[in-house]
């Protein structure tokens, strides 16, 4: 057993409390067992208001939302198979998640600012895209957590980008980058977020691309593991322009089966080679950054969104932990940053186990290398104001 483990596991046995899990309404969390000795930036977490702003689920809650239980019925069954196994449950995604809420699970963690990264708002004719810039600007103003930065939504292929790009920075001084999500897959038991696979090949939605590092923006990256190939080509053919590589590449299914990924341990096996190969290239590349975040979405294949009981700091040590080591070990630290990606995991966990495990997977770094990975790199990358 790696020392590093065993020293997390001192820090954080608290964690193996079942009535900790999310999914146990009955019981309160307590403070978690670990202090952050210093403040800390979530540079990605998701907001929406179902019956003001243009969301997929915005004409449901309208029409049903005065009956909760009724409502939660009408998603429960009218949801393809596709969506309710990718999104876990419905609870995350089909009611309202704004600054209180995130300030309630943040409750007990130094968590002074935060990234909002684009959540698929719907308004999507003319400069529509940029409501959710607007919405947000006004948003966290009563919210003990500031606003540091805005990751939008610009659809880089159409003729109109820059224009959009330049409503965006109008539309507030936080806004500091672009994601438009890439991730693809074939088989049609797993969401799709790109309108078809290889759109970053398009050659209008690269001119859109460049048009990022003119106006001092970075790109949010987000492809399932095998796509990686993709961000492996963009970030060479655009060495001005940072990169930063959402949820580590989401290896799909390398926890257990998910879809047609992972069913045996083989298959797993050839998931993780995958993946690896190409962060190593892409960790090869100065330009690219990672979020480490995003791995206890159900697509990963742990199944934790399953079960009663939360999983275990054991559990997560040695299921996840060893990717997590892959990548910091791999980028090094000044190239790594932790994100929640709350709502989207906390079908698997709270946000204070989350903080707590990945305060466990550094438990034997420098202080100020923990520092860098919990708030510097975010302020460096999206290049926020210093409000703590």
């Amino acid at each position: 057993m790696p020392c590093w483990f065993s020293q997390a596991n001192d820090i954080l046995n608290d964690n193996q409390n079942p009535n900790n899990h999310p999914n146990n309404n009955s019981h309160k969390r307590g403070p978690p067992r670990v202090k952050f000795p210093f403040p800390i930036i979530d540079p990605h977490i998701h907001q929406w208001d179902l019956l003001n702003t243009p969301r997929i689920l915005s004409w449901p809650k309208r029409l049903l939302g005065w009956n909760r239980k009724l409502y939660d019925t009408a998603i429960r069954f009218g949801a393809s198979e596709t969506d309710r196994r990718y999104v876990g449950r419905a609870d995350y995604v089909a009611h309202d998640y704004l600054p209180h809420d995130y300030g309630q699970d943040a409750a007990q963690l130094p968590i002074k600012q935060v990234v909002h990264v684009e959540a698929e708002w719907r308004d999507r004719e003319g400069q529509g895209l940029v409501g959710e810039t607007r919405w947000l600007e006004g948003l966290f103003r009563n919210s003990p957590v500031a606003l540091g930065g805005i990751v939008g939504h610009v659809e880089l292929q159409r003729p109109d980008a820059g224009a959009v790009i330049t409503a965006h920075r109008q539309a507030s001084p936080r806004f500091v980058g672009v994601r438009q999500m890439l991730a693809f897959d074939l088989d049609p038991g797993i969401m799709r977020f790109c309108p078809r696979p290889y759109l970053s090949r398009d050659a209008h939605w690269r001119a859109g691309l460049a048009l990022l590092e003119q106006h001092n923006l970075s790109f949010d990256a987000w492809f399932f593991h095998h796509q990686l190939d993709e961000l492996v080509v963009l970030a060479r053919q655009f060495p001005g322009l940072t990169f930063v590589l959402d949820h580590m590449g989401t290896p799909i299914g390398v926890g257990g089966q998910f879809a047609s990924y992972g069913r045996t341990e083989a298959a797993r096996d050839v998931t993780l080679r995958t993946w690896q190969m190409h962060l190593q290239e892409l960790a090869e590349l100065p330009n690219v950054m990672v979020k480490l975040s995003g791995l206890f979405m159900p697509v990963v294949g742990w199944g934790y969104e399953h079960r009663t009981t939360p999983p275990t700091l054991d559990e997560l040590m040695q299921g996840a932990g060893p990717l997590f080591e892959f990548v910091l070990q791999a980028f090094g630290v000044d190239r790594c940053m932790f994100a929640s990606n709350f709502p989207m995991d906390k079908v698997s966990l709270s946000l204070s186990q989350l903080y707590e495990f990945y305060a466990a997977l550094v438990a034997h770094y420098p202080e100020a290398e923990r520092r860098k990975l919990f708030h510097d790199n975010a302020a460096r990358i999206y290049r926020l104001g210093d409000l703590s």
